[in-house]
């Protein structure tokens, strides 16, 4: 019998980046990352089998909740298993992220986290993705994302800048990078300065 996760793969080869599932020295890394443990809010695109997914509820605040979008129907099934009243499993697209949060009136998340590969995407879907998740992302919020190849940095350049940190688990197959970016709060125009000083 075929392992869920590679039949995952061989189904679904430009959303699911890998024939197995990700090492837990990268689901350590990955929890590890500070703006995690503050997060009262984190969604998580692509999370697989969740593997990824329990590492991300050790290290979140008990008061928080977690949002994890994935497309591949049997993954969705392991991730429902997961047992923690903090977790919300939608099966969907990434590329449907604004919809869902609108529809379940979630509020801008503190960061977003996506293994989605970039890498297997044209550039039009790679852009409309970054374009998406820097649209929802909270002012100052996270995107983190974990990729065997670093074409995600040129495609978020436009939205987010160069990344802030990035780092790499070597014990992983393949090795990959974890890359990391902040959305700067956005500066208030004179005009806005002026009337919201006009109304205290």
């Amino acid at each position: 019998m075929i392992h869920p996760f590679l039949q995952g793969f061989f189904e679904n080869p430009k959303q699911v980046a890998s024939l197995v599932p990700s090492s837990s020295y990268l689901q350590n890394k990955l929890s590890s990352l500070p703006c995690f443990q503050t997060a009262q809010f984190v969604v998580e695109l692509g999370p697989g089998t969740g593997g990824t997914t329990a590492a991300l509820l050790r290290a979140i605040p008990r008061s928080s909740c977690l949002l994890c979008v994935e497309i591949v129907s049997d993954f969705v099934d392991q991730l429902r298993q997961l047992s923690d009243k903090r977790l919300y499993v939608e099966e969907g697209s990434a590329f449907d992220l604004e919809i869902l949060l609108k529809h379940y009136d979630f509020p801008p998340p503190d960061v977003i986290v996506s293994g989605v590969p970039f890498s297997n995407m044209t550039s039009a879907e790679g852009r409309k993705l970054i374009e998406s998740i820097h649209s929802v992302l909270a002012p100052g919020g996270t995107f983190v994302t974990y990729q065997f190849r670093n074409r995600v940095c040129e495609l978020a350049e436009n939205y987010f800048g160069s990344p802030q940190n990035k780092s790499f688990v070597l014990w992983n197959i393949p090795p990959l990078g974890i890359y990391q970016w902040k959305k700067t709060p956005a500066i208030p125009s004179r005009k806005e300065a002026y009337n919201s000083q006009t109304t205290i």
